[in-house]
């Protein structure tokens, strides 16, 4: 069984081989240096066989636990999971959500595969006839929302107590090793792990007919989204798999997803697959991949993977997310939304949690995607990122500090924001992690206003808004710590 490491080095392989640079590259040593795109790397970018269903780089993405298969501790109801829509539309102004369900088939997460065939009965709502139906509800009521609901997969692993079992053991479609017995993985809730054969399923048509049944299951065409779990290249000795027909694989079960109407998002990303994977949520590109790729094409987030050799630098920063809350935040949501405010594993507990990585991390990171990167400058003060519609970041090596400014204006300062929410027509994001006051410079097209609107976002509720008066195409505004706030034109 590979595991993620091994990938990365394929993903190297790959890169070497259409000269690209390999995940991880370390472009500079000297502190003193610079590296900018060029016209060469938008004549070799991929082109779309399908276009993706959605824009993930001006989307709010996320994932919900509702089932564990060992337990109930860290889950929510799919009513929870619906108010979870609801408040976060609020609080973000009606930003587009992209939620995918953890734990919604069989006995909850990582049971059961190879097999999707199964609702999780557990999560039935009370008065609905089964539990399929009750996921369908939540499709349709996230709507309400701007929210689409999709589902977390996982097309890697396999259990002995898969409903698929033996129908894939019989078909010579379990990872072998050069003995020819079954190569085992690690254990899982106390489960053995094997690995499916990406290479032998997808010859023998098994992967269609696993996507294929899972799209009767679920309306997942209207959704438009899966996230593939672990989707890593899995090689078998015992049926002589090479890297490259894995890979082929993989590359051929996502045009299957996109023919279908269904785009594909993945931890991490291979080369192979951009143009194909338009996320990865821990986007684990190295300076000149992120100077090659706009955001359309390949977005992401977290920052697990996004250091330099050796863990010096860290990339997630100066493209618009500040110091995570923990090693393996980000800009987006890569570990689940569970309900234990203690839990480590699962990240989000709460709304007042998911406010404050929304305000700190993916508002920046969204205003930011409004453009590319194009010129990656570290001197021995700052580490800078300039974007070729003239915004700028600059992240202090001395305390972390993030500065994200637009022709001179400053929107993001340290820990205190003023982000112009570009969804919306005219207005702004304010926000304090620890509270401040401070003059802000109005975005363009707002000069000659005298008066803003100032109306409390979060902590949510009815709120009356404030005026607040403009001079000099400034205004200043007193926040309080973790209060957000909508500023529009009076």
């Amino acid at each position: 069984m590979i595991d993620r490491r091994d990938f990365l080095k394929a993903g190297i392989a790959t890169a070497i081989v259409a000269g690209m640079p390999p995940p991880f590259c370390d472009a500079s040593s000297d502190k003193d240096a610079s590296i900018s795109s060029n016209s060469e790397n938008a004549k070799s970018l991929p082109r779309l066989e399908h276009g993706y269903r959605h824009q993930y780089h001006k989307s709010l993405v996320y994932k919900i636990i509702i089932g564990c298969k060992d337990s109930a501790e860290h889950t929510l109801s799919l009513d929870e999971v619906a108010e979870v829509a609801k408040q976060t539309s609020a609080l973000t102004r009606g930003l587009k959500q992209i939620i995918y369900l953890v734990g919604w088939q069989f006995d909850g997460h990582d049971s059961k595969y190879p097999a999707w065939s199964e609702v999780n009965h557990r999560i039935k709502r009370q008065n609905d006839a089964d539990a399929r139906t009750s996921v369908i509800w939540l499709i349709n009521e996230a709507r309400k929302h701007n929210a689409f609901v999709g589902v977390h997969i996982n097309v890697t692993d396999a259990y002995e107590n898969s409903p698929l079992w033996q129908e894939y053991v019989d078909n010579d479609l379990i990872g072998k090793e050069a003995d020819g017995s079954l190569r085992k993985g690690g254990l899982c809730g106390g489960e053995r792990v094997y690995s499916v054969c990406k290479t032998r399923e997808w010859q023998t048509g098994y992967t269609k007919r696993r996507i294929d049944a899972l799209l009767e299951l679920l309306p997942l065409t209207e959704t438009g989204s899966v996230h593939l779990d672990a989707f890593v290249p899995c090689l078998s000795p015992g049926h002589g798999t090479t890297m490259e027909q894995e890979l082929d694989a993989m590359a051929e079960m996502i045009k299957y997803w996109r023919s279908r109407g269904v785009d594909c998002t993945s931890e991490d990303i291979n080369y192979r697959f951009v143009g194909l994977i338009p996320m990865a949520l821990h986007l684990n590109l190295e300076e000149r991949g992120r100077l090659k790729y706009p955001p359309q094409l390949l977005c992401g987030g977290g920052s697990l993977w996004n250091t330099r050799m050796g863990g010096a630098k860290q990339w997630y920063q100066p493209f618009g997310t500040p110091e995570p809350r923990r090693p393996e935040g980000g800009c987006l949501y890569e570990e689940a939304w569970g309900k234990s405010q203690d839990n480590d594993v699962h990240g989000l507990s709460s709304i007042p949690a998911l406010a404050k990585e929304f305000y700190t991390k993916t508002l920046p990171w969204r205003y930011l995607n409004e453009s590319r990167p194009v010129r990656l400058v570290e001197t021995a003060e700052f580490y800078t990122v300039d974007f070729e519609n003239g915004a700028k970041t600059s992240v202090r090596h001395k305390d972390r500090s993030l500065t994200l400014s637009h022709h001179g204006r400053v929107y993001v300062d340290g820990m205190d924001f003023f982000v112009p929410a570009l969804w919306l027509d005219k207005e702004c994001i304010a926000y304090s992690l620890n509270g401040c006051r401070k003059k802000w410079t109005l975005p363009p097209g707002w000069e000659k206003l005298t008066e803003v609107l100032m109306t409390q976002l979060y902590p949510l509720g009815d709120h009356k808004p404030k005026r607040i008066p403009v001079q000099g195409g400034k205004v200043e505004l007193e926040l309080a710590a973790e209060q957000a706030y909508s500023v529009t034109p009076a």
